[in-house]
C-alpha cells in the first residue's frame, strides 16, 4: 500500500516503526491509514498509532534521542509527532497509548501488512469497525458524523463482518454499540440525527458469517 504522505512525515513514521519493533513493543497502525490497508481509502492529513502502554516512557526518549519531537496532548494517553521539516502543517503522527478496550483488543489482534514499503502491524477491520461503534453522538457529535460516514462506506463495501464485530462489542460489554451495530447492518444508523446516507445503490453488503 502506497501512502501520500509529506516526506518529512514519511521519514518520522519510520524512525517511529523502527523503534517500536526494536522495544518489542504491542503497535498498530490505526485510523484513516489502516482502513487504506483494508481497501476502503480516503482523505487523511495524519496517522494513528495505537501503542501497548508499557513502552511509552522508552519510546519517548528514544524518539527524542533521534531528533523526532514529541508533544503530549493528553497525558499518558495521547501525544503528537509533528516533524519539523514537514511541508504540510497539518501533517502529524498521534501516538495513542489506549485503555482497556476495544482498541487494546485490537493491539494484539493486530496483524503485519506492506504500509509504505514497511511491513507494519495494522489494526484489523473487525476492531476499526467496532471502535467506531462506540463512538457517542452525545459526547461528541462531530466525530460520530464522521465515524457513520466511514462505517457506511465500510458496509457499502462489504467490509462489515456483522458477526465478528458483534463479538468484539461482546467482549468489552458494550450493548449500546451493539445496538449502533444493528441499525448499521439495518441502513437506519445516524437517521435519528437526520444524517442517514441518501437512497442509491449499495456496492456491496455487510457480511455476516465469520469467515
Amino acid at each position: 500500500m502506497k501512502l501520500h504522505l509529506d516526506p518529512a512525515l514519511r521519514k518520522a513514521l519510520r524512525v517511529c516503526a523502527d523503534e517500536l519493533d526494536k522495544l518489542d513493543a504491542d503497535w498498530a497502525i490505526a485510523g484513516a491509514t489502516a482502513m487504506q490497508a483494508h481497501g476502503y481509502a480516503r482523505a487523511t492529513r495524519d496517522i494513528d498509532v495505537f501503542i501497548g502502554d508499557d513502552v511509552r516512557a522508552e519510546l519517548m526518549a528514544r524518539l527524542r534521542a533521534r531528533g523526532v519531537p514529541v508533544t503530549p496532548i493528553f497525558k499518558p494517553h495521547h501525544y503528537r509527532i509533528d516533524p519539523v521539516a514537514r511541508k504540510d502543517p497539518e501533517a502529524s503522527i498521534d501516538l495513542l497509548f489506549p485503555a482497556l478496550g476495544v482498541e487494546s483488543l485490537g493491539l494484539l489482534a493486530a496483524t503485519r501488512m506492506l504500509v509504505d514499503g514497511k511491513e507494519m502491524p495494522v489494526f484489523p477491520i473487525h476492531h476499526i469497525v467496532a471502535l467506531k461503534l462506540t463512538t457517542d453522538s452525545s459526547i461528541d457529535a462531530s466525530r460520530y458524523v464522521r465515524d457513520l460516514a466511514d462505517l457506511i462506506a465500510l458496509r457499502d463495501r462489504g467490509l462489515v463482518d456483522s458477526a465478528r464485530v458483534h463479538q468484539i462489542l461482546e467482549d468489552v460489554r458494550d450493548a449500546e454499540a451493539r445496538a449502533r451495530l444493528s441499525h448499521l447492518v439495518a441502513g437506519t444508523l445516524g437517521r435519528q440525527l437526520g444524517v442517514a446516507p441518501k437512497p442509491g445503490k449499495r456496492s456491496g453488503r455487510a457480511r455476516h458469517s465469520s469467515d
